[in-house]
């Protein structure tokens, strides 16, 4: 059972239910290897949903996109390796995610930041 099951019904439950607005994954374990943030979002790409993942390095950032199955694949490494925290954004709450030098994870609600969705962008492939 992977430790970010809660993120990822969670995830889940907000794309069904319409209220997913973004993930951010902050706080990097190595500020030298120059990435600052990953940021999620979702896009329609010729009518299916795809996750644009924003990688924000100091000089320059880089763009990849996942379907949902290598969207989870994607986070729990970035969180595991890179990353210890991150935040998904939903109309109904703010998932805190936080990952201890131990690897020990742990979660945090908070009321939600945004009262509507990001504008939906349809990208070409």
């Amino acid at each position: 059972m992977s430790e970010f099951n809660i993120l990822f019904e969670t995830l889940q439950n907000s794309l069904i239910n319409n209220e997913f607005v973004k993930l951010t994954l902050s706080k990097p374990l190595r500020k030298s290897e120059g990435l600052k943030n990953v940021y999620m979002r979702l896009f329609l790409v010729n009518g299916k949903q795809i996750f644009q993942f924003k990688y924000r390095h100091e000089t320059e950032e880089l763009y990849k996109q996942f379907t949902l199955a290598e969207a989870f694949v994607e986070i729990e490494k970035l969180l595991m390796q890179t990353f210890r925290a991150g935040t998904l954004f939903t109309l109904r709450e703010d998932l805190l995610i936080l990952v201890s030098k131990k690897k020990m994870v742990s979660y945090r609600d908070n009321a939600p930041s945004f009262r509507n969705l990001l504008p939906e962008i349809a990208l070409q492939s």
